[in-house]
């Protein structure tokens, strides 16, 4: 599970961590009132979307931040923006952009990214260093990095001044307490900056555990479906998995395991499997009908193969679900 970038930037801040100043809006006037607020320009207007990828600049260019040297920029950059449909999806909710992120800009003059990450082969956790120059994981058992592994961490980021040694120091082990408190599957600062005589995180990421976020309800409030990933939402919302491939034939069964032997046999027989639908061994008839359009709304798709192991699921209560379908299906 991940957050906007202005999610992000709100837990960081609560952590300490030097960030900077910004908010989001909703209309290009809230954008322009933003930018007064944090003064002196430049700005970054930033569309706020979930997606599965990095966008591409040529194919969605609405995606990419934009620089503005005034808040009436501003006003200009969010009014274009704003409201804006999306091409190249296939959401089952309007695909158009609802927010922005306005940001003060900062001159780059030296940057890297630290990434903390747990590796359940070693049993603890990462810390990863990407400089413009190298590459650097340490293994760690807590924080206490070593004075040589200090030592490099500063010569891979050309620091020599012992001020913003001790904050660089500072903001990983507040990042690393990040890490803890939230039982993080990764914290990425990316980049940290160093600016004069200061260090600023300029962006990141928090990535959690699904399973996790019983514990933390202030996040789970906070997430939202990445676009293009409306139908694994949906899916999840009603108790079963929903699995794209691209073909032309949707799959309905009920155990991931018989799902993939049937995508195999069809395969065998030269078909092409559009999305698997697992619905596990107990599901409603209601979610049964939720599945059966679900599929039959995937663009492409000729038919839907049914294939259920009676033995672990009633099969009337898929026959009823199939048919409380048929009449919006057919």
């Amino acid at each position: 599970m991940e957050l906007h970038e202005y999610y992000v930037k709100a837990i960081f801040k609560q952590a300490g961590l030097p960030v900077l100043a910004g908010q989001v809006a909703y209309t290009p006037d809230e954008a322009r009132k933003v930018a007064l607020k944090i003064g002196t320009g430049p700005f970054w207007v930033k569309p706020q979307v979930l997606l599965g990828y990095s966008p591409d600049a040529k194919e969605n260019p609405l995606l990419v931040k934009k620089l503005a040297e005034t808040p009436q920029e501003v006003f200009e950059a969010s009014d274009k923006i704003l409201g804006s449909a999306l091409n190249g999806f296939e959401p089952t909710v309007p695909a158009t952009i609802t927010r922005v992120y306005v940001e003060q800009a900062l001159q780059k003059k030296s940057l890297c990214r630290f990434v903390f990450r747990v590796d359940f082969n070693q049993q603890t956790f990462t810390l990863t260093l990407v400089s413009e120059k190298a590459e650097k994981t340490f293994y760690l058992k807590d924080l206490n990095l070593a004075p040589k592994h200090k030592k490099e961490i500063l010569t891979l980021m050309k620091i020599h001044n012992v001020g913003v040694a001790k904050m660089l120091w500072d903001v990983l082990r507040k990042a690393y307490q990040l890490f803890v408190d939230y039982g993080a599957m990764a914290v990425e600062l990316n980049p940290i900056v160093q600016n004069d005589k200061t260090l600023v995180v300029v962006d990141g990421r928090l990535v959690f555990d699904p399973d996790s976020l019983f514990r933390f309800p202030e996040i789970v409030k906070c997430q939202e479906t990445k676009l293009g990933h409306e139908r694994e939402d949906l899916a999840k919302k009603n108790s079963f998995r929903y699995m794209k491939m691209g073909g032309n034939i949707a799959c309905l069964v009920n155990g991931i395991g018989l799902g993939w032997a049937t995508i195999d046999l069809i395969h065998q027989k030269k078909g092409s499997v559009a999305c698997l639908l697992d619905a596990g061994t107990e599901p409603t008839a209601n979610a049964i009908t939720k599945a059966m359009k679900l599929a039959l709304a995937e663009p492409g798709v000729d038919g839907i193969l049914v294939n259920i192991f009676g033995g672990l699921t009633s099969c009337k209560t898929i026959a009823e679900g199939l048919l409380a379908a048929s009449p919006e299906i057919a």
